[in-house]
């Protein structure tokens, strides 16, 4: 049953992203649109959803949920959030957070570590993107 329910959450994300996807416009194969990339990894995570709800009778050997399934959560909400404030008020501060946080709050590393890691990681960022590769990413600075 949990298969079940993994296979259609999965089905699911996919369709409600290539919904989105294919409002960004597919385009052709020869031109292909913004939309392409997406609606085609969406389309596979249909797919994959499907093949794992009928293939859900099957199964036996998955791994229980178990409280480390909270840190993948938790991952996925800070990179979540990060994704939302980043328009907002650019990408250092966002994604500077979210490094210290994966690092010691996730990885266990202490603040004395991860700050300078964090710090070192959007400048290095910031380097590469912004002025080595002219990335239009919305930054405070």
């Amino acid at each position: 049953m949990r298969h079940l329910v993994c296979g259609a959450a999965v089905a699911a994300l996919g369709a409600g992203a290539l919904v989105v996807a294919l409002d960004l416009g597919f385009g052709s194969l020869s031109q292909p649109g913004s939309g392409t990339w997406p609606s085609i990894v969406s389309t596979v995570l249909v797919v994959l959803g499907l093949f794992i709800m009928v293939r859900s009778g099957h199964y036996a050997d998955a791994e229980r949920l178990t409280k480390d399934g909270l840190r993948v959560a938790a991952a996925v909400a800070g990179i979540a959030g990060a994704a939302a404030l980043i328009p907002l008020i650019g990408f250092e501060i966002p994604s500077f957070v979210l490094l210290v946080a994966w690092m010691s709050a996730l990885g266990g590393e202490r603040l004395r570590l991860s700050v300078p890691l964090a710090a070192a990681a959007v400048a290095v960022f910031y380097a590469v993107f912004v002025s080595a590769l002219a990335v239009p990413l919305p930054r405070l600075f």
